[in-house]
């Protein structure tokens, strides 16, 4: 386990306020932020800064996640008067991952004052070793949408299945659809990885990951985000791949086995009552 933190770090006021002003905004997508935003707050009155931390391997969903949390840490220390630090973060990493991908993590890093844990697999291994390390960490921010596989079974606060280290995983970004994770890392000009501007749609190891040949147009590869229809998105995935984000396969797949391209219903904001 490695931890890594950076500097030349982004200016999180002048972040914040633009993530909020783009929040406040009549646009379907300003909903969508302002959701993840009161959920993301819920979370940090309900653990505190010091109690959280944000799975991130560098794929666009964790990457919007992690603009967004930091907007929402800058406003709650300016609200209880608390100097900023770095945000905790775990990197569960692939047997072998794409370089582009650990370029943009390092310097993820020192953009947003990340203080990065990088574990090596199997995941349940690695998440244990990291919360021997940070036994304080309660929950953890993971970018989840509802049409991943296993987010249906999800809420916006799901505990860890039982046999696992005890996280509260905590999925802002639950009835986000790929077009609304594009539309928002466009709409606030989040940078991303090279990657998804060279055909890649969904992010894994080297070997399971490929171009989607849904982007092929006259012989080049179109960028991630004009992807048409959102159900392909994994398209360039083998279907013994590992999803986007590892903390995926904490919780089992539903009984179909199947991804769904919907998202689901109403869910709480408010986490749930301490035991």
């Amino acid at each position: 386990m490695v931890s890594q933190t950076g500097s030349s770090q982004l200016d999180l006021a002048l972040l914040s306020k633009a993530v909020y002003d783009f929040a406040g905004e009549p646009t379907d997508i300003g909903l969508k932020v302002a959701s993840a935003l009161r959920v993301i707050e819920a979370a940090l009155y309900r653990y505190g800064p010091s109690h959280v931390a944000l799975s991130f391997n560098g794929g666009k969903d964790c990457t919007i996640l992690m603009h967004l949390i930091r907007a929402a840490l800058h406003k709650y220390n300016v609200e209880y008067d608390l100097s900023s630090k770095p945000l905790v973060s775990i990197y569960v990493m692939y047997k072998k991952t794409f370089s582009e991908i650990d370029d943009f993590v390092d310097q993820s890093v020192g953009r947003y004052d990340l203080d990065l844990i990088k574990v090596n697999g199997p995941m349940k291994q690695g998440l244990q070793s990291f919360k021997d390390s940070y036994p304080e960490t309660k929950a953890i921010f993971v970018g989840t949408r509802g049409d991943d596989p296993h987010g249906k079974k999800l809420e916006y606060f799901s505990k860890t299945d039982a046999d696992w280290p005890e996280f509260m995983r905590v999925n802002p970004v639950l009835d986000w659809t790929f077009e609304d994770i594009w539309g928002s890392i466009r709409g606030m000009g989040v940078r991303y990885c090279c990657l998804y501007d060279q055909g890649y749609t969904s992010l894994g190891d080297v070997d399971s990951t490929k171009r989607n040949p849904a982007l092929l147009k006259d012989g080049c590869y179109q960028p991630a985000w004009s992807l048409v229809d959102r159900c392909l998105e994994r398209s360039g995935r083998s279907s013994t791949s590992t999803d986007e984000d590892p903390l995926l396969s904490v919780l089992p797949l539903p009984a179909s086995g199947n991804a769904n391209c919907s998202t689901n219903g109403s869910r709480s904001v408010e986490p749930p009552e301490k035991e």
